[in-house]
Formats: structure tokens, sequence, C-alpha cells
């Protein structure tokens, strides 16, 4: 099979071709040709790894906390904006940095993206004098929005059943710590309360939907992943 490579943007292509269907350049003759397996798609060489994106985000980051104290401190003194904007930058510094380290394996890392947002949440809310946003707000929705994810996947992809039944079950915990919570009377009298209760409504009832429907597989899903 006839492999042609772009002198302007580095792609590899299949078949022969007059211009690179990625930047439109016109393919120089007497190109590097040799005879592999045929590929749908256009190879792009991957031109950013993980430690020269760990060392921008993190330049970035240190730069916005220096430019966002030193106009916090020259400007306006008396609003203490510094600490939640630095706090944001943090958020934000882990997110992308988690989301690239997982960024193959799209389950997990939705999975390992929820947890730690749920998490900084909480600590963002404890050290602005606690107002329950993050347990009344954040956790059910993110838990309940993870049950219906893995759920459709677990029955749209059937290659990997056993790892959507693993992460579903992870969702299920949420779900149970905000019934916890509700039942505790956490969240009596607030807005809060409907959420935690659609949440754990949706949670139940896929719960229910799995065992009902899938019994034997599911459980035996779940097995298999616990032991992976």
């Amino acid at each position: 099979m006839i492999r042609q490579r772009c002198s302007s943007c580095g792609v590899k292509l299949t078949g022969e071709r007059r211009a690179c269907p990625l930047c439109g350049r016109k393919l120089e003759d007497g190109g590097k040709i040799t005879e592999e397996s045929y590929e749908i798609f256009p190879q792009v060489p991957v031109k950013f790894t993980y430690d020269l994106i760990f060392k921008i985000t993190t330049f970035v980051g240190i730069l916005a906390i220096l430019v966002i104290n030193i106009i916090n401190y020259v400007f306006i003194p008396h609003l203490a904006i510094y600490l939640p904007l630095t706090l944001g930058v943090i958020c934000a510094w882990t997110i992308i940095n988690v989301g690239f380290v997982q960024r193959k394996n799209i389950p997990k890392n939705i999975m390992y993206e929820a947890v730690i947002v749920v998490l900084l949440c909480i600590l963002w809310d404890k050290a602005n004098d606690w107002r329950g946003w993050s347990t009344g707000y954040v956790l059910p929705v993110v838990s309940a929005s993870l049950c219906v994810f893995y759920f459709v996947m677990g029955i749209a992809d059937r290659r990997r059943p056993t790892t959507y039944a693993g992460y579903f079950m992870i969702s299920i915990i949420g779900i149970a710590v905000t019934a916890v919570l509700m039942f505790l009377g956490f969240f009596e009298g607030t807005v809060a309360q409907y959420f935690a209760v659609i949440a754990v409504g949706v949670g139940l009832t896929l719960l229910i939907a799995q065992i009902v429907f899938r019994g034997r597989s599911f459980f035996s899903e779940v097995y298999r992943w616990i032991h992976m």
C-alpha cells in the first residue's frame, strides 16, 4: 500500500494523493513511499508530550496567581478575591493535567475528573464558611450524571461492559452518600432537597434496571471489574 508524507504538517497518508487533506498543500513528488497496512485515517504525529503540557500549565498557573495577587494588592485591597481566584487556578491546573494524563481512557478520565471536581468543591465550600452548595448541588448532580453516562455507555459500547459496570457502581456510591445526607436532614427546607431527591431517584431507577434486565451478567461484570 502506497504511503506518503506531507512535508508541511507531517501527516502520513495512505494511497496516492495530489494534496494533503489536512492542510491542503500540494504533495511533492519523490516523497518517502513504503508498503504498509491499510489505514482509514491519516496519522497525525503527536507534538505535545505530558512533560511539555505540565510545564506550560504550571508556568501559566503560577503567572496567573502572581498577577491575581498583585492586582488585588495594588488596585482593590479592600476586596479579598485573591484566595478564591487562586483556588480556581489550582483547580483548573489539576483538572487539565489529570485530563491529559488519562486522555486515552475516556471512562476513567470522566470518573477522575468528576471525583476531583466534587472534592475540590467540598474543600472550596469549607474554605468559604461552608454554605453546603457542594454537597447539596454538586454531589447529587455529578453523581446522577455519571450514573446516566455509564448506564448508556454500557448499552451502547458492548466492547467494554465490565469497565462501565464498575464505574457505574462507583457513581452509585455518590448517590448513596446523597441519600444518607438527605435522610439525616441536611437538605431539609432548601432547594437542594429537590436535587437530592431527583438524583437518588435517577440512581435507584438505573440500578434497578441493571439488576432486573441484566441480572447475572451485570453482577458478573462488577465482580470482574473488582478483580481487575
